[in-house]
């Protein structure tokens, strides 16, 4: 009974965190989601990009080795050609406040 509680959880919360609910005040949106070779983060301004520091985990909390490219003032880029199919944690971590905020992220072949 315990399982199945947690399973249907656990579904609700990643069905839940798919989508990318535009009327919150973010700082910054991140797309495509799912992604296929590459997602951007866009960040809404532009002095706060230098800030940030950017991480992206496996589901189990292993650290990626990711590439990124800025691609313009306000959009980085990162590559996931290196990257297998699955459910991945970008964190997005501010450097002066230590504020970190987590978004869940599918890459699809």
């Amino acid at each position: 009974m315990k399982k199945s509680i947690l399973f249907l959880f656990f579904l609700s919360f990643s069905f839940s965190s798919f989508s990318q609910e535009k009327d919150r005040n973010k700082l910054y949106e991140l797309y495509p989601n799912p992604a296929i070779d590459h997602i951007n983060i866009k960040f809404k301004d532009i002095n706060f990009i230098d800030n940030q520091s950017i991480s992206v985990f496996s589901l189990i909390g292993n650290p990626l080795n990711i590439e990124t490219e800025r691609l313009e003032d306000n959009i980085i880029q990162i590559s996931l050609r290196e990257v297998n199919s699955g459910i991945y944690f970008l964190s997005i971590k501010n450097i002066i406040t230590n504020e970190r905020e987590i978004l869940k992220f599918l890459k699809v072949n």
